[in-house]
């Protein structure tokens, strides 16, 4: 007979069995609480009130974020996470609108082509992922950037036809009652229910929880990681295809929008940052809770210029209560452990004290000039080469403040509106004429200060995981950005200073942009090697349990990397408006990705604790000249995003490190 307290499976008795459920289901629960709650608030303020139209018009609003979610919500269980779910969407969005029309056996097989694409982008990940050994965030940004290229090519300009017929119908309801969008959501979710139920979804929830334990135990924890992706591509194909459904289009545009809120919506909706925990379900009503805030802020009145610093506070204030499930771990000591992730193995070396990412890197340095030269004979001359590193000078100072942060373990993904607000903020300045041009610079520089200090709080105090935090401040920045200017960038120039270092050269007529690089370069690796904290960020990087208890403040080591990592982005943003004379929307977009991959094609770890200055420089190299080979030889803007990602995967593939089982 059980006794007191081991009642209903272990819990303490006069607990019954809903108490229980509702404690597994915390999550869920309380995202379908707040949705609910929206919902009536916007039922409140919608003219028509509760009506089916108004729910077959929300049900559909909300089904393809919902079904990206659920995409999103797979491999963060395994605690990974795919930045490429978006551009998934949207190369099977462009791909539907140029398929799914025709005769009804025509479309049949175009609705199979898309799922099967879907699946087969996931499937791609889990491999580069499980068997390429390469840490998700990186692996899915570059595939990301090569399934965006793909979509380009498909939809170079949003249009194209879906089957109409088909259309009306899956957007419309059965009986005038229910949506047929939410009959596809529960088809959805009884797939998701299959996968968990199933021996690779309990091992998928292994994984996340402790994949070496997982692994000790015997469990097929490499093929349960590649069902998981794949059928998060899956659940993002059929969320490109339903949009198509609504639209009758295509559209390669929408990626990055719907890669942060599936974030969101999975984090609202219960599902562990550290992986382990959480469920499809709740990522569901995670995103119906987003869409609604849209319509609560629609109908309230509110600017749609506005509308986007919403979406960022909603976004941050999940993270919030995301980290908040992080401190029901006892005490600091176990929160770390929780956090704390296998590095991995390095490689044997080719020459001892060199990172044998130093040699693919300068391979492909050797490769890409050969290459260049023989579209363009003066590719080898001093001026064009001089020209290159005045190019490379910008994603260098970018590198330079990321590899500071990806030395930590950590990444920061606020580089883009970092960069673009601080050089709003300089030019901003400058407008106001007389002693004030004096104060652009600082100005612009003390943004980059700020945003790091934020991020640096948040995660090595409050302890958020810094690339979900990070892209919620991003988020933020936009929104406050677009309030700001109205949706235009300030018509302001930038200051003579500022223009002297972005565009002019000096001493030995080098750049003196590159004189900055070189400046900010040699004063990191002095720091790095000769200084108490730089010791403390290689050791926090690579155990921080171990430092912590060796007395580093490692809270205080995180947070000053990050405060640099924002001034390096703060300041390349202010450079990059003086070389153009001006700041504009979105003028850190494209430093992102190519900013991180420099750092870790050059072969700094992205989970930390090893990496080189002299690698660093040797990967900005290698990104700068690639997109000048590529644009030498006139490849389409799409091709270039493809070669792109596939380039760097390729040189990871070649320098990865071999993780412990």
């Amino acid at each position: 007979m059980l006794n007191d307290r081991t009642k209903d499976g272990g819990f303490p008795a006069g607990h019954s069995g809903l108490g229980i459920w509702l404690r597994r289901s915390q999550g869920p629960v309380l995202a379908f609480g707040l949705f609910i709650t929206l919902f009536i608030v916007f039922l409140t303020l919608h003219p028509r009130g509760l009506s089916p139209l108004v729910l077959q018009t929300a049900a559909n609003e909300g089904a393809a974020l919902a079904l990206v979610a659920m995409g999103q919500t797979l491999p963060v269980l395994t605690g990974g996470l795919d930045l490429s779910i978006g551009p998934i969407l949207a190369l099977t969005n462009c791909l539907a609108s140029n398929v799914v029309s025709g005769s009804p056996a025509e479309v049949a097989l175009g609705i199979l082509l898309v799922l099967a694409t879907g699946g087969a982008c996931g499937l791609l990940n889990g491999l580069i992922v499980v068997h390429g050994r390469i840490q998700p965030i990186i692996a899915t940004l570059a595939t990301g950037a090569a399934y965006t290229g793909i979509a380009y090519l498909l939809r170079p300009v949003p249009g194209g036809e879906i089957d109409d017929a088909l259309g009306e119908f899956m957007t419309g309801t059965v009986a005038g009652v229910v949506p047929v969008s939410l009959l596809l959501l529960a088809a959805a979710a009884g797939l998701w229910w299959l996968f968990k139920s199933s021996p690779l979804g309990r091992t998928a929830y292994a994984a996340g929880s402790s994949e070496a334990a997982a692994y000790m135990s015997g469990l097929d924890v490499d093929n349960a990681k590649l069902a998981a992706y794949a059928l998060g591509g899956l659940f993002a194909g059929m969320g490109g295809l339903f949009l198509g459904f609504q639209t009758l289009t295509g559209d390669a545009q929408i990626a990055g929008d719907y890669t942060l809120k599936s974030i969101a919506a999975v984090v609202i909706g219960g599902t562990s940052l550290i992986g382990g925990s959480g469920g499809a379900v709740g990522s569901i009503f995670g995103a119906y809770m987003l869409r609604t805030i849209n319509g609560v802020l629609f109908f309230a009145g509110v600017s749609p210029l506005t509308q986007p610093l919403y979406e960022g506070l909603v976004l941050l204030a999940a993270i919030g209560i995301g980290g908040a499930r992080i401190f029901n771990v006892k005490n600091r000591l176990e929160l770390m452990a929780t956090q704390e992730v296998s590095r991995g193995e390095p490689t044997r070396r080719i020459l001892a004290g060199v990172d044998n990412s130093i040699f693919v890197s300068l391979a492909a340095i050797v490769l890409i000039v050969a290459i260049g030269s023989v579209f363009l004979p003066d590719f080898l001359s001093v001026k064009y080469l001089i020209q290159q590193l005045r190019i490379a000078s910008f994603l260098g100072i970018i590198a330079t403040g990321a590899m500071v942060v990806i030395l930590l373990g950590h990444i920061d993904l606020s580089i883009p509106w970092t960069m673009t607000v601080a050089a709003m903020v300089a030019t901003t300045v400058t407008g106001l004429g007389g002693p004030w041009v004096d104060f652009a610079i600082p100005a612009g520089l003390l943004v980059g200060v700020l945003v790091g200090l934020i991020n640096g709080i948040g995660v090595g105090v409050i302890r958020l995981p810094s690339m979900i935090l990070t892209l919620a401040v991003n988020a933020v920045l936009l929104g406050l950005t677009v309030v700001y200017t109205g949706g235009f960038a300030p018509q302001t120039k930038a200051s003579p200073l500022m223009r002297w270092l972005g565009r002019e050269s000096s001493l030995l007529g080098i750049p003196n942009v590159l004189w900055v690089w070189l400046a900010l370069g040699v004063f990191v690796v002095m720091v790095l090697r000769r200084t108490a904290l730089g010791r403390a960020i290689f050791a926090v990087g690579n155990r921080e349990i171990a430092s912590y208890l060796s007395g580093i403040r490692t809270g205080r080591v995180i947070c000053t990397a990050f405060v640099f990592a924002g001034f390096a982005s703060a300041l390349g943003g202010i450079l990059l408006a003086g070389r153009f004379d001006q700041s504009y929307q979105g003028m850190g977009n494209d430093f992102l990705l190519p900013g991180i991959a420099a750092v870790v094609i050059g072969g700094t770890h992205i989970l930390g604790g090893r990496g080189t200055y002299l690698g660093t420089v040797a990967g900005v190299l290698v990104i700068t000249l690639l997109s000048s080979v590529l644009a030498v030889m006139q490849m389409p803007e799409a091709s270039r995003q493809i070669i792109y990602g596939v380039v760097i995967i390729v040189m990871l593939l070649l320098t990865a490190a071999r993780p412990k089982k």
